[in-house]
């Protein structure tokens, strides 16, 4: 039984279209976990043995999304069934490779800050950006992110990483004004 794995790592090639002779299509790519250590005797970082996976992914809309916008060298997090799969290489060894049905694929932006999330350079599929708006925004011509932000102070808190950046103070209210705490005394 395959158990369920969560890996955090490069994409080592563009995702790749794959149809089987029943008519199923999937899409498959390998990523590649680097792992560093700190060794103990001489205190320095190191690089472990790279870990390789081949990811498949067949749930349709997860698929498409996948061929649309990752490419090599972005940084993912797969979660899925994660099955061992031995094999003999080529020098007669036995070795194991490390196969993951993929539930969930998300792009990492921890090492980037470019703005991907959208299709990738040179993809043939276009996301539909014309949708209707209904509402006070639909009389606007401006193009979306353009119109003035209706609630400033909300977006300044999320932009500060919760921390307001005009903390006002207001004084609590006299003793005689302050509100009854239902304390019968």
């Amino acid at each position: 039984m395959a158990e369920k794995r969560t890996v955090k790592a490069y994409v080592a090639d563009d995702p790749k279209l794959i149809n089987s002779p029943e008519g199923k299509s999937f899409v498959a790519f390998p990523v590649v976990d680097n792992k560093r250590y700190k060794d103990p005797d001489t205190q320095e970082w190191k690089d472990a043995k790279a870990t390789r996976y081949e990811v498949t992914v067949d749930q349709p809309k997860l698929r498409d999304n996948v061929l649309a916008s990752l490419e090599k060298g972005q940084r993912v997090s797969v979660e899925g069934n994660y099955v061992p799969k031995p094999y003999i290489d080529g020098q007669g060894n036995q070795r194991v490779g490390h196969k993951i049905y993929a539930h969930d694929v998300s792009a990492s932006y921890m090492h980037e800050s470019q703005g991907r999330g959208g299709v990738a350079v040179g993809r043939d599929i276009q996301q539909d950006v014309t949708q209707s708006v209904s509402g006070p925004e639909a009389e606007s011509s401006l193009a979306w992110g353009q119109n003035p932000d209706p609630y400033p102070e909300h977006s300044q808190q999320f932009a500060d990483r919760g921390q307001a950046v005009h903390q006002q103070y207001s004084p609590p209210p006299p003793p005689d004004h302050a509100p009854d705490a239902g304390l019968g005394r």
